[in-house]
């Protein structure tokens, strides 16, 4: 948006002012030098641990060459890792600062523990694992136009009305949580196909089979983590993604929004009463449901609503992501729990919505417990970006503070913003259940 013109807005609609400054501070300029973002581009050169290799991670290499500062403080200067600062990495740097082809190292995030690998840089045609969170990502980070074929099950399938393009494309495989070579090799033959994009957990392209076999096909293998929660460490991720693919302009734009939210609800919640939450994939199955617990990221989602979980890892010690809740358990009404937030995926997006059936199944079983005797039992979505997620959360836990139509709001501007070729009836869609909208 032209400054002058958006310089005027603000002098006559006093009311945004603060959002048009914070729009004035995002991206759009040729470096993103002036954007609040405090993530970390995990790639080597990236000496200052900004989110970006620019001339100012030259500098800093080419004084630790002169010996003008010490390289234990820089420990990104290595660019091309080899164990050693020289002019070899300030010539790397400089090659990437020009856009030429070149090889450069990175941290792919793991489960078992993140490493560091070499990939051909730019990327240019990819091949990936298509879960929800892997497309919101790729999304988000401006590349799906250069990615080629996708992973899911029948059950899992990209939605169209979000996901046009992504929904276009048949599965490499039968399953979003698998990459198998096989498959993949016609695909990586008629795109020519450099890497495969793939989430951390381990299995999903197994570091000793599957990703060795990728990279003996010269294909490389490149693991984030698309379901972070935090701000920084997704950012972090799709930042990589950004760098990877040269779409780190886009990067910085969703970045910045995404900060301002988040420092948003934040800054919103300061001196609130803390309630305490648990939250469930939404789904009774067999008369039980899967209450999140300590590394799922449907914690996170609450947590970043500003919601106290209410079964930490001291109640759940043996469980890493969660717990069975029978419909005959008791247990849970030991806990002081204020709110339930069941995160449900499946057909927001669509207008076919069955308010009742969704509720029961998503919360009937808690029925039991005071929070859902009191009303304080809801179900967001669950198919949206993560940010949006959070938002929904936070109106949730604290309708006081935060309303359905602030979060649809901020769910249409992310749309709008980074979306626009998306068409949606947003005038009946909604994107909460609670008791007052059951029949």
């Amino acid at each position: 948006m032209d400054k002058t013109k958006l310089i005027a807005v603000v002098v006559v609609i006093i009311i945004v002012v603060a959002a048009a400054a914070i729009v004035l501070t995002r991206g759009g300029s040729d470096s993103g030098d002036d954007a609040n973002i405090d993530a970390e581009l995990r790639v080597f050169g990236n000496a200052d641990g900004n989110y970006t290799i620019d001339r100012n991670d030259l500098s800093i290499i080419n004084d630790i060459v002169a010996g003008n500062l010490d390289a234990s403080d820089y420990p990104m200067a290595d660019a091309n890792y080899d164990g050693a600062i020289t002019q070899a990495d300030a010539d790397l740097v400089q090659s990437i600062i020009n856009g030429e082809p070149c090889t450069v190292y990175h941290y792919n995030t793991c489960t078992t523990g993140d490493y560091v690998v070499d990939t051909k840089w730019p990327v240019k045609s990819a091949l990936a694992t298509g879960a929800s969170n892997m497309l919101w990502i790729m999304t988000m980070a401006g590349m799906d136009g250069m990615v080629h074929g996708i992973t899911y099950s029948a059950s899992s399938s990209p939605d169209p009305t979000i996901f046009p393009e992504f929904s276009k494309m048949e599965s490499i495989g039968g399953s979003s949580t698998k990459l198998p070579v096989d498959n993949a090799s016609s695909y990586i033959s008629k795109y020519d196909v450099t890497a495969v994009v793939a989430d951390k957990t381990a299995s999903t392209v197994d570091k000793g089979t599957v990703e060795v076999q990728y990279e003996s096909m010269g294909v490389d293998v490149i693991r984030v983590n698309p379901a972070a929660v935090d701000v920084d460490e997704f950012c972090s991720e799709m930042f990589l993604l950004g760098f990877l693919f040269q779409t780190e302009d886009y990067c910085i734009d969703v970045a910045q929004w995404w900060t301002n939210l988040q420092d948003e609800i934040d800054s919103k919640l300061e001196g609130v009463d803390k309630r305490t939450v648990i939250t469930c994939n939404g789904s009774v199955s067999n008369g039980r449901i899967w209450i999140s617990a300590g590394t799922s990221d449907y914690v996170d989602v609450v947590k970043a609503a500003g919601g106290i979980y209410a079964l930490g890892d001291e109640v759940l010690t043996d469980y890493t992501s969660g717990v069975y809740f029978n419909e005959n358990d008791t247990w849970l009404y030991q806990y002081d729990i204020d709110c339930i937030v069941s995160i449900k995926t499946n057909d927001w997006y669509s207008g076919t919505v069955d308010n009742d059936e969704k509720y029961e199944t998503s919360l009937g079983i808690f029925s039991n417990t005071q929070a859902y005797q009191n009303g304080d039992a809801k179900v967001i979505v669950g198919d949206a970006p993560i940010p949006i997620r959070v938002a929904y959360a936070a109106v949730a836990l604290y309708p006081e503070v935060f309303t359905e139509e602030w979060a649809d709001q901020v769910h249409q501007e992310f749309f709008g913003k980074f979306l626009s070729d998306v068409d949606l009836d947003w005038d009946n869609l909604y994107f909460m259940i609670d008791q007052s909208m059951l029949s």
